[in-house]
């Protein structure tokens, strides 16, 4: 890699498959060098709020709460979550490389970058074609891999992004709390048009 390219990491999870297309939304983490910190404050707001290591629909109501709102209190998330959500699709690995790129490029700014994307659950062959299509738009990829979203804090943190930007859409009562971290930009949404 040249002196002076940027690293970029993005976590990438998804969630409104089982909409049949009323709804789809990709969430992401983003980082550079401060992955490990990130990563390090994700497990310990885990640990301190008793979500653990369970995935957003599967952590209990109170603990998902704590966690979240640590998460948003925390600084060193303030430009690193994003989100885009779609509707009246189910273009949905095609709106996932969109959004990845989109968010690659805000996080990149003007600086050169070589970036590791991490999706949750994408298999080999999907993984081959997410990116060659990255390439293919121009998006300077080191590597592309799937995971499972209970191997790493940050891919947990994408998978509860989402859930919670799920929620948010949805109207459920608890996320009006939170309406500050959309105005306040702490939760990035991606333009989709």
């Amino acid at each position: 890699m040249p002196l002076g390219t940027k690293k970029i990491y993005c976590y990438v999870d998804e969630t409104g498959q089982d909409t049949q297309g009323e709804i789809f939304l990709v969430a992401l983490v983003m980082t550079d060098e401060q992955r490990d910190q990130l990563a390090t404050e994700a497990i310990r707001i885990e640990k301190e709020s008793g979500k653990s290591l369970k995935k957003w629909r599967r952590a209990v109501f109170s603990r998902k709460i704590e966690y979240i709102k640590a998460i948003f209190g925390s600084p060193l998330f303030a430009d690193s979550l994003f989100f885009a959500n779609y509707e009246k699709s189910i273009a949905y690995l095609d709106l996932t490389i969109l959004t990845t790129a989109r968010a690659i490029l805000i996080k990149a700014g003007e600086a050169g970058y070589k970036a590791t994307v991490v999706v949750d659950g994408l298999r080999e062959p999907e993984a081959v074609k997410f990116a060659a299509s990255l390439r293919h738009l121009r998006i300077n990829v080191r590597k592309v891999r799937g995971m499972r979203d209970e191997s790493d804090p940050l891919i947990r943190l994408a998978d509860s992004i989402a859930g919670f930007v799920r929620d948010y859409l949805e109207g459920q009562e608890y996320t009006k709390e939170f309406e500050w971290v959309f105005k306040k930009n702490i939760l990035h949404k991606i333009q989709t048009n």
